[in-house]
Formats: structure tokens, C-alpha cells, sequence
């Protein structure tokens, strides 16, 4: 069973969200934490179990009210992004961009 791990900015987004229910709703937010565990068992079971993400090699998993951007990289499961459901869909996460692609859009910036 492959880890499973967040990348840096989808755990600070993540934590950030907890602090701000837990100071409201403190079951709420001890829920939520267990039930992204539960999720991220779930996901070192089965990777590929979600639907296919908009991003090429990412997944996406519904967890209301959160939703997750997966991929699988060097045999780990990382959990890419996350944001709220009602939040449109993301393209292309700063981390989920290659190195090629920011060179591209550099190129596009200074022409």
C-alpha cells in the first residue's frame, strides 16, 4: 500500500480551515480530521478508486464538504490540493505545474 502524504500548500490550506472551525465548532472540526484520515486509509488502499481529475494524472475525490486532488508520484499518493466544494474547480495548482510550465509561462509574460 502506497503512503499517502499532502503536498505543502494543501496541508496549510487544510489546517488553516480546521483552526477556523475549531474555534466555532470544535466537534465539527475533530470530525473532519477523522474523517480525512479515514479518507487517506482509503486512498493508500485504493489510489485509483476516485474519478479521473480534470488535470491529467490527478483524481478527484468528493469528501463533503471538501474536495481533493490526488495523483500518484514516485510509488506516494499525494493529496495535491484541497478546497470547498463550492469552490469551482481548479486547473493548475501552482505545485501541479512542471518545471516546463512555468518557463512557458515566463516566456509568455516577458514577449
Amino acid at each position: 500500500m502506497p503512503p499517502v502524504r499532502f503536498s505543502k500548500s494543501a496541508e496549510r490550506w487544510f489546517l488553516s480551515r480546521i483552526a477556523e472551525l475549531a474555534e466555532v465548532n470544535p466537534a465539527a472540526a475533530r470530525k473532519l480530521v477523522e474523517r480525512l484520515e479515514r479518507q487517506r486509509d482509503l486512498l493508500s488502499s485504493f489510489p485509483q478508486m476516485t474519478e479521473r481529475g480534470i488535470l491529467e494524472g490527478t483524481r478527484k475525490v468528493s469528501m463533503p464538504p471538501l474536495v481533493l486532488t490526488i495523483r500518484s508520484r514516485g510509488g506516494i499518493v499525494e493529496i495535491a490540493a484541497i478546497r470547498d466544494a463550492r469552490q469551482k474547480d481548479a486547473y493548475a495548482p501552482v505545485e501541479m505545474l512542471s518545471v516546463d510550465d512555468h518557463d512557458e509561462e515566463d516566456k509568455e509574460k516577458t514577449v
